[in-house]
Formats: structure tokens, sequence, C-alpha cells
């Protein structure tokens, strides 16, 4: 679900990707550029870059990132699979 979160006075100047990983720190940082290049990411309605500086009081829109973004922990990495090679 989309959240609006409200920027906090104590969160004023401060430029967009660090408030992202302050208050989202399982958020990589490739995954926030990716979000923002698509526009999932917007700030009071328009497209944002990492170097914004947000003002307190501005509205920033949070796509649906998933339950380990929130706590810290990084999202869980995935072995790939190698092919076995056939017995003959």
């Amino acid at each position: 679900m989309v959240e609006n979160r409200s920027v906090a006075r104590e969160d004023g100047q401060q430029r967009l990707d660090r408030w992202f990983k302050r208050h989202y720190p399982g958020l990589s940082h490739g995954r926030l550029e990716k979000l923002l290049r698509k526009g999932q990411i917007r700030v009071d309605g328009r497209r944002a870059k990492a170097s914004t500086r947000l003002e307190p009081g501005q509205i920033v829109r949070v796509p649906p990132l998933g339950e380990d973004s929130r706590s810290g922990k990084p999202p869980p990495r995935h072995r790939r699979c190698r092919k076995r090679k056939r017995q003959s």
C-alpha cells in the first residue's frame, strides 16, 4: 500500500536519500535509485532525485517496499542454482 509521509521538522534540509536511509534502513541504495528513476517516489506530487533537499511539511510518497525495508534487515539473498552435470 502506498504511504504518504510528512517530513518532520528535525528532517528539514536533509537529502531525500539520507531521509530514506534513516526511516527505511533495510532499503538498499540501488533499489532506492531504481524507485526514483521509475518515478515511484515523489515529493509533493513531483518526481524527485536522491539529491532533493527536503523541507519540513513536505509530503513524500513511499511505494510498497516490503516488511524488511523498515526493520533494518537486508532482504534475503537468493542463491543461484548451478546446473548439475549429467552422469553418463
